[in-house]
């Protein structure tokens, strides 16, 4: 199983670094539009689309790294203030209402991305683009931070065992 979920980080991992160069771009691609726009007055009519397609991937192909490497909202002046075994027992109910959360925001994905292949949905925007692709990055990431967080309730639940195993 610890093979299984380092593999599966080690996928998020990679997704985070493309996210970097997605960020990059996205930068680049500002940059010039505001160039153009300002400088030579000419805007572009693709910038604004292509940039907010570019937001969603940042964000959910970013967000399952985000979780093992501590970047998610947490409330610490809690939680360090706590007991280990509290704070175990604290970060099992968070990561099982995350879990159901995520699983009823993965289906909804699914369905979200389905309906734009098998609907041919396309972008209203200058460019029309299919929508399936964009869609698709709320799948994943639902997908992935989901198992991220079926990695984190196991770490918090071996975590309980040990704290609970010292007190006997």
């Amino acid at each position: 199983m610890e093979k299984i979920m380092r593999g599966i980080s080690a996928f998020n991992k990679w997704m985070a670094k493309l996210v970097g160069w997605v960020i990059f771009a996205m930068m680049l691609i500002i940059t010039y539009d505001v160039t153009m726009r300002y400088i030579f007055k000419s805007p572009t009519t693709w910038s604004f689309e292509v940039s907010t397609y570019m937001l969603v991937a940042i964000v959910f192909l970013g967000g399952a790294w985000t979780l093992p490497a501590g970047g998610h909202v947490s409330v610490d002046i809690v939680t360090e203030r706590v007991k280990p075994k509290t704070r175990a027992i604290m970060g099992i109910i968070t990561s099982v209402l995350a879990i159901v959360y995520l699983v009823i925001f993965s289906l909804a994905s699914f369905d979200f991305t389905r309906e734009a292949v098998v609907d041919h949905i396309r972008s209203t925007q200058y460019l029309g683009w299919p929508l399936w692709p964009v869609r698709s990055f709320l799948l994943l990431g639902g997908i992935m931070l989901l198992l991220e967080f079926i990695f984190r309730l196991i770490r918090f639940i071996k975590l309980l065992k040990e704290e609970v195993s010292k007190r006997q």
